[in-house]
């Protein structure tokens, strides 16, 4: 039985007319009452009615779907794309459902084109897929590699391609060479058919020329000069020595970085109320290069007048707070300190479990006597609550590695010096170009919703050296690095060096944070093999492992714990050999014998920056325990302690101790493996292992090797006008004076030897160093003043930087 929508419209209001009109309608009082209960019962059932009557109709019957058709896909499966639709065989269709199911399929970057209708009781979904990229190029490149290039793609072979995303790599790339002062470059991205769906992208790039910066001036320094200025920004001046450099082209964005790094360079420097205007660019045409200009207002010089700490908190231990602070009345006022004296502040109140109270640093300048008083307000802050943690941006990196740098979890109580604090923990990491810590409005005024957004950088380092050393002659090595491992936040580094006297191949594994802690745990495996043919007149081989710990105690002290396993070798030892080396072989070809070792190591380390510091101090203390099973028996200690002090902003002076002892142990003797050898990385201008007890009577006058050993180093390393800033450059004067002495039972019976005195050998000179695209390298030139007999002499001498 079929009815018309108009037809059971009037059927129902013909129903409704029946039940509520007529005598109803003249009823007394009562009746109005009942005629109103009627209605609020029977109109349900009247509505009820007419649904059914609008669903069962040939109209509603018309719009239902009864099954959903896809054409035009080649790849993608069909129910696939079913899945993503929000129309389903059984509903009727909704125009307003259709179109998000279009948007849906586009956002899956799939199609290039989707139309979705209606024919009849069929859904129609036609899409025409993006072709899949058969091989993604880049070509036209000659100043940045591709391997520099490659990282700032986001489209990849086998993926999906669509015109926009190809754009958008190819701004990425333009802007990436702009950056580095190609400010000409040019990148089109170009496809051509693979067949089969299929295309081949290549990113074609014309450079364009760099656009160099010609000179970088200054206007209104008086406390520092161009030169010194120079040094603290990371933009450099063009010169003859261009091809060692980086930062040459002109990048307005890491200008705008260098305008603070000289502004906080002279509020650590005392200059409390400096500004430091934008810079200003003069761009010229014929050399297609920039002059740049700062302008700066220095203002005067202060100190720190009084400290104080002043607590509005109850119940906090004040004598622990003060030990935080690492400000001084009478210092020069630095901006760096008062950061650090907050920051400790904070996490001593987290300590002593006050994570809302907050401090606030009032200064009070007095310009009469140039001095600035500073009060460390601390107060209670608003008590705010992590609900929810979400990570943004890792797409390699796994959350939790990110989540247990934070510090906090849901649920724990935050301040905005724990959220800067997470912030600068994650950066730290090294594996993102940038960290930011977000906070919104949780589900309550006092709870917080934290988003931390990072943007990943390439973990991975592939690196090759060559070189020469005075010592080992031409060097090379390759290592690959790898300092996110599969995103777990792990370090692996696998290494092979040589050179004429040495083979060496290392692989290296540190778990950061060990069972979840902040230790450090790793194992290191080596092959080395030493030629001492000229020196020694044998050659040796060890190979071993070693198992490590390192446990952070405070922010400057480390204490390392070890175990070290190595199977030890001396070979081809010469036939005019040292008597003494002879018997270590026991008058065979070779000897073999393990060493088992466990030891430790505390590490003080304040130094400004590891490479080339300025100020501050490292100390480091290690002892190692021999005979936990093995063949040998010894204690060996070592100390090292080096301080660094400023004079200005271009002169710094060094002082550098070091010492070293070895002894055996339940009647063991130790080893010409084992004694410690030193030359001119003792004291320069002496030639390797060319210090310390020999056997003059052999060929080679062949080094034993001593139990005991001192050095020390005193330096003045300074600029070079107009090339420290162009080619980091540096010049040094220095006096070394130690020794090395001390023998074993073997050695002690040699008729001819030498050199075994505890007196000094001492030498002065002067070097180059120059910090060096591969790492700080010197150049010395010095001169023995005191030696001992039998020592070797080498006045020139070239490598790595030792500190």
């Amino acid at each position: 039985m079929m009815y018309s929508v108009q037809g059971m419209a009037r059927v129902t209001s013909t129903f409704v007319s029946i039940l509520f009109g007529g005598g109803l309608g003249a009823c007394a009082t009562g009746g109005v009452r009942l005629r109103g209960s009627l209605m609020r019962l029977l109109l349900p059932i009247a509505a009820g009615v007419l649904a059914v009557a609008l669903a069962t109709s040939p109209a509603a019957a018309a719009n239902i779907i009864s099954a959903v058709e896809v054409k035009g896909n080649q790849r993608i499966s069909a129910d696939t794309i079913r899945a993503q639709l929000l129309i389903s065989p059984g509903e009727a269709y909704d125009p307003a459902r259709a179109d998000r199911s279009v948007r849906k399929l586009f956002a899956t970057g799939q199609f290039a084109d989707v139309r979705i209708e209606q024919r009849g009781a069929k859904l129609i979904v036609t899409v025409v897929e993006n072709p899949i990229l058969a091989s993604v190029k880049i070509e036209g490149n000659s100043a940045i590699g591709t391997d520099k290039l490659q990282p700032l793609l986001k489209l990849k072979t086998g993926a999906p391609y669509t015109p926009a995303k190809a754009r958008a790599d190819a701004v990425q790339l333009r802007d990436y060479y702009q950056k580095l002062g190609y400010n000409q470059a040019v990148v089109e991205p170009r496809t051509t058919t693979a067949g089969e769906g299929r295309i081949d992208l290549v990113f074609a790039i014309r450079e364009g020329e760099l656009n160099k910066v010609r000179s970088i001036t200054f206007v209104g320094n008086r406390a520092f000069s161009d030169g010194q200025l120079r040094d603290v920004i990371t933009t450099t001046q063009s010169g003859w020595l261009d091809f060692l450099k980086s930062n040459l082209g002109f990048d307005e964005e890491r200008l705008a970085v260098d305008r603070e790094l000289l502004r906080r360079h002279y509020l650590k420097n005392g200059y409390a109320d400096v500004e430091v205007s934008p810079h200003h660019a003069e761009f010229d045409p014929a050399t297609k290069t920039y002059a740049i200009s700062f302008k700066i207002d220095e203002g005067e010089q202060y100190t720190f007048g009084a400290v104080s700490i002043d607590s509005a908190v109850p119940g906090l231990d004040e004598r622990t707070l003060g030990d935080a602070l690492l400000v001084k009345t009478g210092e020069v006022c630095n901006a760096e300190l008062i950061e650090k004296s907050e920051e400790k502040l904070m996490a001593a109140l987290s300590a002593q479990s006050q994570p809302f109270a907050q401090v606030k640093v009032i200064p009070s300048r007095d310009p009469a006597s140039r001095r600035m008083s500073l009060k460390f307000l601390i107060e209670e802050g608003p008590r705010l609550f992590v609900e929810r943690i979400e990570i943004v941006g890792n797409t390699k990196t796994k959350d939790h590695v990110i989540r247990r740098e934070l510090g906090f979890a849901e649920g724990d109580g935050v301040n905005a010096f724990l959220l800067r604090r997470s912030a600068e923990r994650v950066r730290k990491l090294g594996f993102f170009k940038n960290v930011e810590v977000k906070q919104k409005k949780g589900s309550a005024d006092n709870k917080l919703i934290v988003t931390v957004e990072v943007v990943e950088e390439e973990t991975i380092d592939l690196s090759f050296g060559a070189g020469y050393s005075t010592s080992e002659g031409v060097i090379g090595d390759v290592s690959v690095t790898e300092r996110n491992l599969l995103g777990n936040g792990q370090w692996l580094q696998l290494k092979l060096a040589g050179s004429f006297t040495r083979l060496q191949a290392d692989i290296g594994f540190t778990e950061p944070r060990f069972l979840g802690t902040r230790m450090a745990a790793g194992f290191d495996l080596f092959y080395k093999d030493f030629d001492f043919s000229d020196q020694s007149s044998y050659k040796a081989q060890k190979i071993g492992g070693k198992l490590r710990v390192g446990i952070p105690l405070t922010d400057e002290l480390n204490l390392g714990l070890n175990y070290k396993f190595s199977r030890n070798t001396i070979y081809d030892v010469g036939e005019d050999a040292s008597v003494a080396i002879k018997e270590a072989v026991s008058g065979r070809d070779s000897a073999t014998f393990d060493t088992s070792s466990v030891g430790y190591s505390l590490t003080y380390d304040t130094r400004d920056r590891k490479k080339l510091p300025r100020s501050g101090i490292y100390a480091g203390l290690g002892q190692d325990l021999a005979g936990v099973g093995g063949d040998v028996r010894y204690v060996r200690s070592v100390v090292d302690v080096r301080g660094y002090h400023p004079l200005g902003s271009s002169v710094t002076l060094l002082g550098r101790a070091r010492a070293g002892h070895i002894v055996g142990w339940g009647g063991s003797e130790v080893s010409l493996l084992d004694m410690f050898y030193g030359g001119g990385d003792l004291v320069r201008g002496f030639a390797p292992r060319g210090i310390g007890p020999r056997d003059s009577q052999s060929r080679n006058k062949d080094a034993l090797g001593g139990s005991s050993y001192y050095a020390v180093t005193a330096e003045a390393m300074f600029d070079i006008p107009r090339v420290t800033e162009t080619a980091g450059l540096r010049a040094s004067v220095f006096a070394d004076a130690g020794s090395l002495w001390g023998v074993n039972s073997t050695s002690a019976s040699v008729p001819g030897l030498s050199g075994n005195s505890a007196s000094p050998r001492v030498s002065t000179g002067a070097g180059l160093v120059w910090d060096s695209p591969i790492g700080p390298l010197r150049l010395d030139y010095a001169v023995p003043l005191v030696k001992q007999e039998g020592d070797k002499t080498q006045a020139l001498s070239f490598g790595i930087v030792p500190y």
